[in-house]
């Protein structure tokens, strides 16, 4: 298999379970990555990243193919685009994911037919079905949004999306406190007790007061002392 590398005077190569960057005028293989056969390569915009789809799985990778991201799936990759931030659209038999550089993937909407991506543009997928006719689906972008601004420390963007959206499902919880973010997932927290975990686990000690007077247990007094 032969792939376009992004630059001109490189190409990548493929052999069985092995992709290989080969530059063209030196004649050397600048790096090598072991990945599931490879059906279809996508770039970036700027050529900056790749998303490698296999059968079952998208690999992220940057120009020079180093390893990103690895995200596997239960059923079979159809197609895939970047949008403009740098988030890869993908789509299986029956739904449209995404997968960032950072590894984070989840589930953007369910389909009731196949579709191939072709492009997307502020969050419209822009794609056709398995009768060839083109079509624009709408997608809502915000989990992954949110998780793109965490990874990139833009707080006060992480803020307004949890104003104006509802992501405050259990699941988030958990995913801010795996990530090392209980200060956000203060924001979403109204019970006391788990507020008061995690204002001591980000270290602000007004919040933690707060939920001790409200729970006001000699337990929860001794560990705010």
């Amino acid at each position: 298999g032969m792939f376009f590398a992004g630059l001109s005077g490189r190409i990548i190569l493929q052999k069985e379970d092995k992709l290989f960057l080969f530059e063209t005028n030196s004649r050397k293989i600048l790096s090598e990555l072991q990945v599931p056969r490879v059906k279809r390569i996508v770039w970036n915009s700027d050529h900056s990243l790749v998303a490698c789809m296999s059968k079952s799985g998208v690999t992220i990778c940057d120009r020079q193919l180093n390893l990103l991201s690895q995200t596997n799936e239960p059923t079979k990759v159809k197609s895939g685009a970047w949008d403009e931030n740098n988030i890869f659209i993908f789509t299986t038999v029956t739904h449209i994911k995404y997968c960032l550089p950072s590894g984070d993937s989840g589930l953007v909407r369910s389909l009731s037919k196949c579709v191939y991506a072709t492009k997307v543009v502020k969050s419209i997928m822009y794609c056709l079905d398995r009768e060839g006719k083109p079509r624009a689906l709408k997608l809502d972008m915000t989990e992954a949004m949110f998780k793109l601004y965490l990874m990139k420390e833009k707080y006060n963007d992480v803020m307004v999306i949890i104003r104006k959206s509802h992501m405050c499902g259990q699941s988030i919880l958990a995913y801010l406190t795996e990530k090392g973010f209980p200060q956000i997932a203060l924001y979403f927290v109204k019970n006391d007790k788990t507020r008061f975990d995690l204002a001591l686990e980000c270290g602000d000690i007004q919040v933690a007061t707060q939920s001790a007077k409200a729970i006001d247990e000699l337990k929860c007094w001794g560990k705010l002392g």
